[in-house]
Order: C-alpha cells, then sequence, then structure tokens
C-alpha cells in the first residue's frame, strides 16, 4: 500500500475513532495530571517549574510514537499552549509562554485596491492607515522562528499585503516546516508572476483563494484592480502542479466574500470551484465596507462550507511533517534544554475579568519587521505598533506596549501618556487568526490517536 494513503487510512481511522475509544494510550492521563498542577497555581514561576518538570516525562510518552526532535518538538508545543492557558487564565501582564501563533505578512504590498483595506484608493489617498511598502525579509523571519518556531504550531502568511508579491514566500514556507509548522495563506491570485511549482513544493498545508465573483464586472466591484481572467489562469497552475506532484496539498479553499452585487453568481462559484478541483468552497460574510465604499454593502447570505472532498483536513496528517531530512533539530533541541521565559516584572497573583485573547496567543509582524497587538492596521488614531523586531534578544511578545495592555484589562491603570488603542478597541477580542481549531487540527494531524478528544479539548479550548 502507497505510504500517503496508508497515513490517509490512519489519519481517518484516529479521526472519527480515538484510541480512547478502544483501550489505546493517549496523551491524555499525562496532561491531566498537568492540568491540575497548574490549576493551583499562584504564581507563574511555579507553573513553569511544573512544567519544568513535567518535559522529560512528556517527551519519554511522546518517544513512543515519534523519534528526535519530534518527541521534543511536540513536548514544547503542548507544554507552551499549557503555559500559555495559565497566563491567559491568570490575566498575567509579562508571559513566559511564547505566542503559539504566527501572523506574518511576506509583503505589506497589493496591487489591488479592495475597499475597505488599507489598499484601497481612498485609504491611501486619505492616508487612514499607516502601512509602509516593505518586503519581509529572510534573514528577519528566520530570526523570529529561531526565537519562536519550537514553541508555535502555525503561521499564517497573511495580513494586508498580497504574499505571492514576494517571490521569496515558498521558501519563507519551507524554512517554517523546519520548525513542524503548519502554513497557511490567502491570496488573490491576481498577479503576473505565479510559480505554481515552488508553492506545492515549499510544503504549504492550506491557501484560501479570494475570488469574489465569475465575471469581470461583478469580481472587480470589489476586488478592485483585479484580473478575473489571470487569476483564474494562476488557479488552474496551481491545480495543475499539485496534481502532477502527486501531492494532496495544498488544500484549496475557494472564500467568496458575500456582497449584494455578487450574491446572484454565488452557485455560479460554487460550480466552477468543483469543475476546478478546489478542495472546498467558502461562502463568507465580509466586515462592512460601506464607510470606504457606500455602494459595497453585505448580502443577507448565511456563511456556509462546501467540501468536495469529504476529508481535505484529515490529509493533512500527510503534511504535517513533509521534509524529515530538513527538520532543525539543533534549533528544537536548544529550545528543548532551555528554561522558561523570565517574566520582564514581577509576578502578580491571578485576577479576572474580561481580556483580549490576541495578547496571550497571536503574535503579528508586518514585512518590515512592526510587531501589532493583532490583525489590526494602524493608523492616526489606532496605536497598534507595539515594537520592531530587528533580531535581537528583545522579546516582541512582551514589550512595554503588551505588558501595560494587558495589566489594564486585568483592571490596572489606564497607561499614562497615550495609551494603545486596545484601551478602546472595538473589535472583536475574543476571535485571533490561530485559535482552538488550528490547534486541534495540529495535533490531529500529529497522531490523532495519542491525541484523543479530551486532550484536544485541553489544549484547545481556552
Amino acid at each position: 500500500m502507497d505510504i500517503a494513503v496508508a497515513k490517509l487510512l490512519k489519519a481517518l481511522f484516529h479521526r472519527f475513532l480515538p484510541a480512547s475509544l478502544y483501550g489505546g494510550p493517549t496523551a491524555f492521563p499525562l496532561l491531566s495530571r498537568i492540568d491540575r498542577e497548574l490549576a493551583e497555581c499562584q504564581r507563574a514561576a511555579d507553573a513553569a517549574a511544573i512544567l519544568g518538570r513535567a518535559k522529560p516525562e512528556l517527551r519519554d510518552l511522546l518517544r513512543r510514537r515519534f523519534p528526535s526532535p519530534l518527541a521534543e518538538a511536540l513536548a514544547l508545543k503542548i507544554l507552551n499552549l499549557l503555559l500559555a492557558r495559565y497566563h491567559f487564565q491568570a490575566r498575567s501582564a509579562s508571559l513566559r509562554s511564547r505566542p503559539f501563533g504566527l501572523v506574518v505578512d511576506p509583503s505589506n504590498m497589493c496591487w489591488l485596491a479592495c475597499p475597505g483595506c488599507v489598499h484601497s484608493s481612498r485609504s491611501e489617498a486619505s492616508q487612514w492607515f499607516d502601512w509602509p511598502k516593505a518586503t519581509l525579509s529572510e534573514d528577519r523571519f528566520s530570526a523570529l522562528l529561531q526565537r519562536y518556531g519550537p514553541h508555535a504550531i502555525e503561521v499564517y502568511f497573511y495580513n494586508y499585503g498580497e504574499p505571492l508579491l514576494n517571490l521569496n514566500t515558498p521558501n519563507l514556507i519551507r524554512l517554517a516546516k523546519t520548525y513542524l509548522l503548519r502554513t497557511a495563506f490567502s491570496t488573490s491570485l491576481s498577479v503576473q508572476r505565479f510559480d505554481a511549482e515552488a508553492y506545492v513544493a515549499s510544503g504549504i498545508d492550506f491557501i484560501g483563494l479570494s475570488i469574489d465573483g465569475v465575471t469581470q464586472p461583478t469580481y472587480q466591484r470589489f476586488r478592485r484592480n483585479g484580473n478575473l481572467e489571470l487569476v483564474f489562469a494562476n488557479l488552474r497552475k496551481l491545480v495543475e502542479a499539485r496534481r502532477a506532484a502527486r501531492q494532496r496539498y495544498p488544500i484549496l479553499s475557494w472564500n467568496f466574500l458575500a456582497f449584494e452585487h455578487n450574491a446572484h453568481e454565488i452557485p455560479a462559484a460554487a460550480k466552477m470551484a468543483r469543475q476546478l478541483g478546489i478542495d472546498m468552497f467558502r461562502l463568507m460574510t465580509p466586515f462592512d465596507v460601506a464607510w470606504d465604499d457606500p455602494e459595497i454593502r453585505v448580502a443577507a447570505v448565511p456563511a456556509r462550507v462546501e467540501c468536495f472532498d469529504p476529508v481535505p483536513l484529515a490529509r493533512s496528517s500527510t503534511n504535517w511533517n513533509p521534509f524529515p531530512q530538513s527538520v532543525d533539530s539543533g534549533a528544537i533541541l536548544r529550545a528543548f534544554e532551555s528554561p522558561w521565559n523570565q517574566p520582564a516584572t514581577d509576578d502578580a497573583p491571578p485576577s479576572a475579568g474580561h481580556t483580549c485573547h490576541w495578547l496571550y496567543k497571536n503574535i503579528v509582524m508586518d514585512a518590515a519587521g512592526r510587531i501589532m497587538p493583532c490583525c489590526g492596521a494602524p493608523g492616526p488614531d489606532t496605536d497598534l505598533v507595539f515594537g520592531a523586531f530587528d533580531g535581537t534578544d528583545a522579546d516582541p511578545f512582551n514589550t512595554e506596549r503588551h505588558r501595560q495592555v494587558r495589566a489594564w484589562f486585568a483592571g490596572g491603570p489606564l497607561p499614562a501618556g497615550n495609551p494603545p488603542y486596545c484601551t478602546h478597541c472595538e473589535w472583536d477580542q475574543t476571535a485571533v487568526n490561530i485559535g482552538a481549531a488550528q490547534i486541534r487540527d495540529y495535533f490531529l494531524a500529529a497522531d490523532g490517536a495519542l491525541f484523543d478528544h479530551r486532550s484536544l479539548h485541553m489544549l484547545s479550548d481556552w
């Protein structure tokens, strides 16, 4: 039997019949014991000590299924999630944990000018946003991975730029894979230079294809400057490159934003997605962009997902470690032997109340290296640049701004001077780009038997 097919069948079996149901070993007993010990902690230093003592035991458990350094990498990622959850529940201002999700723009540029975006014509003319043109260097991204890669689970290569405009993006994806990271991005595909073979070979797990129409007049109402003929040509190249490589990844999703002007083309788009060999069609509810263009109005159409491949996510198990010989063993093992971060300030007792999930789960970096607390765009009235990452020893997830805002959410004083925008933010503060669903998919892909539903619930649902 083909190895890839065998892995797929195993993933399917364990996805629907976890090991716990037939008496097989799972990670849950050890994780639940660690969880009970963490629940009694009053100080982050004690939590870090508990996880430090559990590290070799968890590694030994994982070595029954994984060789080194995969066992060490999974142990780090699991323990980091547990420590991040501790900090989140305690509303800590300074964190010993690392972000488990990295949101990174390979390019700050985009040729399109969609309403509501930093690149729209009105946005740029009115200077509503502070969004400089920049291209992410491999050195800067490599330095970010050295700091956070061993502990993270995923990199999302997209925020406001078009990732395909950085011709080195396939290499950035391949680099992320050396840390056993899941990788994804969203693209318009409306670019002249597109190396479909390079993206298939990069190991990318998931690509969202932003296509909001099947005719040029309808499509360009929102995707300003977009060329639908070029989009479909690039899409066919991508599907063909995947087929020629006999790969099951990347998973391809046609993402259709439903507006009043394009709702009539939804059935045709779904039909075309199936015919072209796309794995799924996602009808999505967009943000209101009437403030930028009053003529673009959101349609009253329920969001839905149509999967043409019945198990597209289950097959991602074949891509969890696509390049075994390229895993960065040195970086992972060094991180495993290192103690947890020392906080920038002293521990404080746990507190309660609302807080922003972004501040504990994901870090955002644009192509210029600017660090932001969330996916929001900086502007004159949105102070969202918390620092800059240049590869030095400074921890960009524990900037002074990060600590101030976490403390404020926990009931601390309003930061003096010009407080960060977070203190009067009205956006959704619970949904992050890389969250519970991505955690579950990651560990199911790694080993759906070992990480049963109870283990996944503990790691992801917080």
